[in-house]
């Protein structure tokens, strides 16, 4: 039995040496292949890969490209067409047809620019102050008591950011991998740590002045909401936002 073992753990680790003799080798042609000159790995593409090469060079032409930049653009691929080469995989199984290659090489797709969270959390504190403002010039109109200072504007402010921040950090946490998301407990007690401030908040909202905190008219809170919804589609222009606040 323990020979059997023995035996079985030898073969492992030749296969484990073998594997990594092959990393070893693989990493050293790639650094070969990176730090040689393109004119000289132009000569070792396999007559498939020279056609696709000369196909693609001249694409770019009949694109609009000058000889030049057509093959300055062309030089960029070779090092990563040799490498692929020596895998057995030709050019056109790497980058689809010439007229594919040639059209993503003379328009590159722009990578999505990740949006910030202080950015994130303006834009969704925006769409609260909206909804906020409506909730409470739809109130205030319907409403013949006069409004407190607990629906201040100062109030109302404050408030819409801190569901807008709050509501941000948590659409964060969704949208990752199941493996890198915090647990559940985590996420709860971040809610409800955050539902702990609104409420501490809005206790000591009625303290504060009426001179710094007034509250609006019906109609006030309804330009309120109407502004907040402007500023934010411009700053969503502005800033170049596509994602959506909430799920």
């Amino acid at each position: 039995m323990s020979d059997d073992i023995r035996e079985k753990n030898q073969k492992a680790a030749v296969k484990q040496k073998s594997k990594v003799a092959k990393q070893e080798k693989q990493e050293l042609t790639r650094e070969k292949i990176q730090s040689a000159n393109v004119d000289d790995l132009r000569k070792q593409l396999s007559n498939k890969n020279e056609e696709y090469v000369f196909k693609l060079n001249k694409r770019l032409i009949q694109d609009g490209f000058t000889e030049d930049e057509a093959k300055e653009s062309v030089d960029n691929l070779i090092k990563e067409i040799i490498e692929n080469q020596i895998k057995g995989i030709p050019a056109n199984q790497l980058y689809g047809p010439v007229t594919k290659k040639s059209g993503d090489i003379a328009h590159p797709v722009k990578p999505k620019k990740k949006t910030p969270f202080w950015a994130l959390g303006i834009d969704t504190s925006l769409l609260f102050l909206t909804m906020f403002g409506l909730l409470y010039g739809v109130v205030a109109l319907t409403n013949k008591k006069q409004p407190t200072n607990q629906t201040g504007f100062l109030t109302l402010l404050i408030l819409s950011f801190l569901w807008g921040y709050l509501l941000t950090w948590f659409n964060i946490q969704m949208r990752k991998p199941k493996n890198e998301r915090p647990g559940w407990l985590v996420t709860i007690g971040y809610l409800v740590a955050g539902l702990a401030m609104m409420m501490v908040f809005l206790g000591l909202a009625q303290a504060i002045p009426t001179s710094i905190n007034p509250s609006l008219s019906g109609i006030g809170y309804l330009i309120v909401a109407a502004v907040a919804f402007g500023a934010r589609f411009l700053y969503r222009r502005f800033m170049d936002i596509h994602e959506r606040s909430f799920f």
